[in-house]
């Protein structure tokens, strides 16, 4: 599934400070926990979704992406 390897890079991004911030494309910044699913309700959508390491505000956080699958 799509979102699991979105949730592993989420992982290996947010270590064990899972209280790192995650910004989602609308501009909510949301906990790590409401990023995994995000990550999971968008992938069930038909999204391919995305993690990446970045800053969200003045902190170290997730920024996370989505697109619409091409075959979709």
């Amino acid at each position: 599934m799509r979102w699991v390897d979105a949730w592993n890079d989420l992982a290996a991004i947010v270590g064990d400070a899972r209280d790192k911030p995650c910004l989602l494309p609308d501009g909510c910044v949301v906990t790590v926990e409401e990023c995994e699913a995000w990550l999971q309700n968008s992938a069930y959508e038909g999204y391919t979704v995305q993690v990446e390491a970045g800053w969200v505000g003045h902190r170290r956080g997730v920024i996370a992406s989505r697109r619409a699958d091409a075959g979709i």
